[in-house]
């Protein structure tokens, strides 16, 4: 689309994916599903017919997963990829992909986007960002596409929707944190609530002035450093805040366009429940696996000529990659990131792996 920028943010680390995620590997360059694309390629696919042509599509990411990125995207201009220093979240993040599109473009309506969820339908997909710029040209305003839910979700942020502005498009009446059950029930059956699926839609001009309302020390902090060539010295001071926290649940510039194409966030190893059709009793198996009085267990295994055999398990999440096996009851997933800070996990030979 004429005067339209993607940028691919692609810092993250997923950690809730470990042994198969790691920091100099993280999430978004795994193929989870085993297509033949990467996480970050897949979200290249989508994009680039959006954008016209590579020069329109950015990545922004760590300096430490540069060779990474350029490994999965041969394709993409070396001035495309916005490195950062050190991860500071997604505020400082959006804020040098803004600069860097206003000193190339100028004004370009400017899209945000994250490099590992899922999205089935990509033509509904399209059709959903089209319509999220057209919404931008109108208003002017700080655009996110909101997931229609299809079940309760407690692991998503929910947006809530306003009085409708525009066909397809209503203002934002609040952002929301993580629900419980029961709220999570409320909201779907409501029909007002949505999904964030964190994609945004404005013109670098507008994102800018609401930085420079909401967070001017971020801002005028990053713009002198990227005049003076000292972005890489001065990043690792900025604050630690989400684009959200920072700007949108506090400006009241911002419209939602409610979507349906198919989305998931793959936010950690129970995801491959709902992407991968269950086996028998209910085991999500990716790899070679043998049960006995085996259910509802998630079984991976990175190498194609691994074989995990259980025998009476139930609810269990067990991944092997290399020479490490990782074994956790359902429940304690979210504990991943605590398990983490044993340095002696960072120190795993996780190489020997074939993740074909």
């Amino acid at each position: 689309m004429d005067n339209f920028v993607a940028v691919i943010m692609a810092g993250g680390k997923g950690q809730r994916f470990w042994p198969l995620s790691t920091e100099d590997n993280p999430k978004q360059f795994l193929d989870l599903e085993r297509t033949g694309r990467s996480l970050l390629q897949a979200t290249y696919d989508r994009l680039l017919p959006l954008c016209g042509s590579v020069e329109r599509l950015f990545v922004i990411t760590g300096d430490h997963l540069a060779d990474k990125v350029r490994e999965h995207l041969p394709e993409l201009p070396a001035e495309n990829l916005l490195l950062e220093p050190t991860g500071r979240d997604t505020a400082p993040a959006v804020a040098l992909s803004a600069i860097a599109l206003e000193a190339r473009f100028g004004n370009p309506v400017m899209g945000v986007f994250t490099a590992d969820h899922r999205v089935g339908n990509v033509p509904a997909f399209r059709q959903s960002v089209r319509r999220a710029i057209d919404v931008t040209r109108e208003t002017d305003g700080l655009t996110t596409l909101g997931i229609t839910p299809s079940y309760p979700a407690t692991g998503f942020g929910y947006i809530q929707a306003g009085d409708e502005v525009a066909p397809g498009a209503h203002k934002v009446a609040r952002f929301v944190e993580k629900p419980d059950l029961e709220t999570a029930e409320h909201y779907l059956q409501s029909g007002h609530y949505y999904w964030n699926n964190g994609i945004f839609v404005w013109h670098v001009a507008t994102i800018l002035a609401e930085l420079g309302q909401h967070a001017p020390e971020l801002l005028n902090t990053l713009r002198d450093a990227y005049a003076a060539g000292r972005v890489n010295e001065v990043f690792p001071t900025l604050d630690k805040i989400s684009i959200d926290y920072a700007v949108l649940e506090k400006t009241a510039r911002a419209y939602v366009v409610p979507a349906s194409y198919d989305w998931d966030d793959i936010g950690d190893w129970l995801a491959l429940e709902r992407l991968i059709p269950p086996q028998e009793a209910g085991n999500t198996v990716v790899g070679r696996h043998i049960g006995l009085d085996t259910a509802r267990n998630i079984v991976y295994t990175s190498n194609k000529e691994d074989m995990v055999v259980t025998l009476g398990v139930e609810d269990l999440v067990i991944v092997k990659r290399g020479d490490t096996v990782l074994v956790l009851r359902k429940d304690r997933i979210q504990d991943i990131k605590q398990l983490l800070q044993d340095e002696r996990l960072h120190h795993l030979p996780l190489d020997a792996v074939d993740i074909s």
